[in-house]
């Protein structure tokens, strides 16, 4: 049985479809203007005090193959896992995925000088919204969750799925999915005690009143 969920608002629904397509926008222009050496994820840079590019990194791609695989990405999300969160939810879920992203490749990956592409933090949104389906429809989420284990367990033993180098032009960097993905879990856990904590917060003030 298909459990009916909670849909918010159409006014903050809205809001995080317009999350999702200021990114597509934001990522769209770097692109066709050029500016990927310039945003991208560059050690050096970033060791200087360029701490910017641990985010902007991921907004520019090897190429348009690299970038159009991304954005259906993108699409997915959006289109899929909108619905489990509001605005706000997914700003955060999306900022804090690319900061553990970048963080996770610039502290345990010094053999990678520079990086590029938003399949990282992809990975983060796909386990946030696979954990929030569970929640609604267990089937479809933990099957969700399974492939996206099995992909990152497979990458961590093999290296890149068959054929990704192909279809992107370039080297994958399979630790950025790795650690995209602790960041997803991670964003499940905070944004999980944050409203816990509003709920609390919420009886605390109910039972003062009463």
């Amino acid at each position: 049985m298909r459990i009916q969920v909670p849909i918010q608002n159409k006014k903050a629904l809205q809001w995080t479809h317009a999350l999702w397509l200021f990114l597509f926008v934001i990522s769209f222009s770097l692109q066709s203007t050029g500016l990927v050496s310039r945003f991208r994820f560059d050690r050096n840079l970033i060791d200087q005090g360029h701490y910017w590019l641990l985010i902007s990194g991921h907004l520019v791609h090897l190429n348009w193959w690299h970038w159009g695989l991304n954005m259906a990405g993108l699409l997915i999300v959006a289109v899929f896992f909108s619905v489990y969160g509001r605005f706000l939810e997914w700003l955060f879920v999306l900022v804090f995925t690319a900061i553990v992203t970048g963080l996770g490749l610039y502290w345990f990956n010094p053999e990678i000088i520079w990086y590029v592409g938003l399949s990282g933090v992809l990975h983060g949104l796909f386990i946030y919204g696979a954990v929030s389906e569970v929640r609604y429809y267990p089937f479809s989420g933990y099957v969700l969750l399974l492939l996206l284990v099995g992909k990152l367990f497979w990458e961590y033993m093999n290296g890149p799925l068959p054929g990704s180098e192909e279809m992107t032009g370039g080297h994958v960097v399979v630790a950025a999915h790795l650690y995209g993905a602790i960041g997803g879990f991670a964003a499940v856990i905070l944004t999980r005690a944050a409203h816990l904590l509003y709920k609390l917060v919420q009886v605390k003030d109910r039972q003062q009143d009463a």
